[in-house]
């Protein structure tokens, strides 16, 4: 299938976790500020490597995130994606804000018509894929990658996103950043969330890639390896 080389980055502590659970607008006490700078521009510089920056709905529920280079980084904002099934961006989200950034907004074709207008005022462009809450994944890669010149896509949230494009085959990388912090908590939310189903009971395996030492970091680079299937 056509689609973008296709890599997730998540900063994770060291008991697994990447954030406490949360409400929407409620600040994120393991944000930038916790993390060591030259963390962060590492972020920055992957975020400026490719075409596209991929979320979720919850990512920009909670966070308002823009998906935009920090600090006035040199290179070009990549393209916005975000997965909302059924429209239910706000209007006001900063990722809407057109001018900084193209955004597509993925939907399905249950999503209400006056809605998914409101987003193209806004000149954002759609696509639509699949039907009820949850985007066809396989097609909206392969819509990327024919329709819209998306050749090296960026995934960052959240944990429902990942554990769909993990049982979909859809990672050619996965990227973790250890953090020497614990946040603790049984609520608090995982890289990979939703459920622990996956599709004919094979565990997804991978293997290591890159391993490198960033201070008190880990900056690790696993692949697809062999699919272990249940004895």
């Amino acid at each position: 299938m056509n689609r973008p080389y296709t890599f997730m980055l998540v900063a994770v502590s060291l008991d697994g976790k990447i954030s406490p659970r949360r409400r929407p607008g409620q600040p994120n006490p393991i944000g930038p500020s916790l993390i060591n700078p030259e963390i962060m521009k590492l972020h920055n510089s992957q975020r400026a490597k490719t075409d596209g920056i991929m979320v979720g709905l919850n990512s920009i529920l909670l966070d308002d995130s823009r998906l935009t280079l920090r600090d006035q980084a040199e290179g070009r904002n990549p393209t916005r994606i975000v997965l909302d099934g059924l429209a239910e961006i706000p209007l006001t989200a900063r990722v809407l804000n057109c001018q900084e950034a193209p955004t597509i907004i993925a939907v399905t074709k249950d999503a209400p018509a006056e809605r998914v207008k409101a987003f193209q005022e806004r000149g954002a462009q759609i696509i639509t894929s699949g039907r009820g809450r949850y985007v066809n994944l396989p097609h909206l890669m392969r819509t990327l990658y024919e329709q819209f010149g998306i050749r090296r896509l960026l995934v960052e949230g959240g944990g429902t996103v990942h554990q769909s494009m993990i049982a979909a085959g859809l990672y050619d990388e996965l990227h973790l950043i250890i953090c020497p912090f614990v946040i603790g908590g049984s609520s608090s939310i995982s890289p990979v969330e939703r459920s622990s189903f996956w599709p004919k009971g094979q565990v997804p395996v991978f293997k290591l890639d890159k391993a490198e030492v960033l201070g008190d970091y880990l900056y690790v680079i696993y692949k697809p390896g062999e699919i272990s299937g249940r004895q």
